[in-house]
């Protein structure tokens, strides 16, 4: 009877888990809708900004031979020679997808897939770690569908701040399951640090602010358990944790190495913004931002209810996740049910890995007020250590950094309302806190899912660029070995000449990358310019000029020849 019943519950949390999936899916589906999903239909992607960078890294990619290190596109911006990893174009699908680039639709994008697996994941996960910590499954799976409900991935996806990638939250989920679990029985902890491993080198193939996270998480576990080897003079576990550490610190840089996060040609000296991008104090209940795809809609914040409020620091944007108000009732709730119910003593059986992964998810959301704490209309200058310059120059976006606590603070409600209300009780109170979020949220996916259709339907009947469709730019492109882009400043009007470049397999001299700007492209093409100026015109190369002075100066060479699509002027040496 005993297996019978343990059969019957690992059936029950699996059907669990497969309805929290399958409402991700739908959520996806509603949002995004099949044709920005649909991985044939790419055009819509040139009315995008970063979605548009991530895909046309990965056609790049594809369509290259292999190069060491593995991410490496040197041919998609000669003068950057840079990696997928700075085009934001997700290493763990790119390696994989391009041993398949033949039998690929060409052109394919997975932008909009990966809206529907990290959804899919998502709900999966939170349904999972709710079942792990010992919660019933039809309130697992409530509570999954409620955790997808959170802004913090509609605000990061497609229709918003377009990075698909950072919207894979399960990662997050995945390493707070692993923080909270115990050490292996035997005490070796081989079998939890493989874990460990696994998760980290799939975050840092996903990306590295997720990575950062998991590290943290990982870090608060591997203090606890080393801190418990040495009280408990267990010298042969703490030799094997510090192996651990080693190997798998190593096996990180090292795929880091392969991804191309070293992959660097261009100097472009330290990141700034921290501080800028940051987030305020109370963030989980402020709904309204100063982000950039809200201007002009009408639309400033996540909430239909709550009007909210603008911070000091206009990059706050960054740092911006708003619960929701059913997410904020479903924790309302369980602050009640703790400030009645919850003696000290309770506290105190909990293990070291529970004040452990406390401390680091504080310890990220401080990180992520930045060196100007905001409350409300209120700024406190916090002068950072100068050790910890590598973290502000690289994660200059640490206002993302809010997320991990979130996640914590919502599966503490579950968890601690699961144990201490009765179950029909904590299932109307998701159910209840669910309808108000989708009633909060509702104007927003509305914005989402408009503006992502809209884009769609803009290009149905032809391409928004008139370079796109110049039959005499093809055929040179057909002719030529390189294109370059002068003097490289104007992004506004690079796009299509990238996915030309691309499309035509033929090697580009400047492109968009994290940590590019335009006064940087300018700076790397001034060598070039200066030829181009005194009529030195490559034969093997077709010229996209941008800056009139310097068009009449190359088209007025012997020998140069001219056209202008859309005021940008082409020139080629004549053969």
């Amino acid at each position: 009877m005993a297996r019978l019943g343990s059969a019957m519950a690992r059936h029950d949390q699996a059907l669990a888990i497969a309805a929290s999936a399958l409402l991700g899916a739908w959520l996806a589906l509603h949002l995004y809708g099949w044709a920005a999903i649909d991985p044939t239909q790419v055009r819509w992607l040139l009315t995008e900004g970063d979605p548009f960078q991530h895909f046309i890294g990965w056609d790049a990619f594809r369509r290259d031979e292999w190069r060491w290190p593995l991410g490496a596109i040197p041919q998609f911006g000669t003068f950057i020679d840079s990696s997928i990893v700075f085009t934001d174009s997700i290493p763990l699908l790119a390696f994989p997808l391009k041993l398949f680039h033949d039998v690929l639709p060409d052109p394919f994008q997975y932008q909009g897939l990966v809206m529907l697996l990290n959804h899919i994941l998502n709900a999966a996960f939170a349904c999972g770690l709710a079942l792990r910590l010992r919660c019933r499954p039809v309130a697992s799976v409530l509570f999954a569908a409620l955790v997808i409900m959170l802004p913090i991935v509609a605000m990061r996806g497609l229709g918003a701040h377009g990075h698909e990638a950072l919207t894979a939250h399960w990662l997050i989920l995945w390493g707070l399951g692993l923080a909270l679990r115990p050490g292996d029985r035997d005490g070796s902890h081989v079998g939890a640090m493989a874990h460990w491993l696994i998760l980290m080198l799939i975050a840092v193939l996903v990306h590295f602010y997720l990575f950062f996270m998991v590290g943290t998480l990982w870090a608060a576990w591997w203090v606890c358990q080393l801190f418990r080897s040495v009280t408990g003079r267990r010298i042969d576990t703490g030799v094997s944790l510090g192996l651990g550490a080693v190997i798998s610190v190593a096996c990180v840089l090292a795929t880091m190495w392969l991804a191309g996060y070293f992959q660097y040609g261009l100097e472009v000296g330290p990141g700034s913004g921290f501080g800028y991008f940051s987030a305020e104090a109370m963030t989980y209940i402020n709904p309204l931002s100063e982000a950039w795809f809200f201007n002009g809609t009408g639309v400033s914040g996540a909430s239909r209810v709550l009007p909210g409020w603008l911070t000091p620091i206009a990059g706050q944007y960054e740092g911006q996740a708003y619960a929701g108000i059913g997410a904020l009732l479903f924790l309302l709730a369980g602050f009640l049910v703790a400030v009645r119910r919850l003696r000290w003593a309770q506290l105190r059986p909990l293990p070291g890995e529970v004040w452990l992964v406390a401390v680091a998810l504080l310890g990220l959301f401080v990180f992520a007020l930045g060196d100007r704490w905001v409350i409300g209309k209120l700024v406190w200058s916090v002068d950072y250590p100068a050790l910890l310059a590598p973290l502000t120059e690289y994660i200059r976006s640490s206002g993302r950094m809010v997320w991990p606590l979130l996640y914590g603070l919502m599966l503490l409600g579950m968890v601690y309302l699961s144990r201490t209300v009765l179950s029909r009780n904590l299932v109307a109170l998701l159910v209840i806190a669910w309808l108000v979020q989708w009633a909060d949220l509702k104007p927003f996916h509305h914005f989402v899912h408009a503006g992502l259709a809209g884009r769609v339907a803009s290009v149905a009947n032809g391409s928004p660029y008139p370079a796109l469709e110049d039959a005499r730019l093809a055929a040179l492109l057909d002719s030529h070995e390189s294109l370059s882009y002068l003097p490289g400043d104007d992004l506004g009007t690079l796009k299509p000449y990238a996915w030309l470049a691309v499309r035509h397999d033929v090697a580009l001299n400047v492109a968009y990358f994290a940590r590019i700007n335009a006064q940087v492209l300018k700076e790397a093409t001034t060598a070039e310019v200066a030829r181009v100026a005194r009529g030195e015109l490559e034969a093997n190369r077709v010229y996209a000029i941008t800056d009139n002075q310097l068009a009449d100066q190359a088209c007025g060479a012997v020998g140069v020849e001219c056209f202008v699509v859309d005021k940008v002027t082409i020139a080629v040496r004549a053969p």
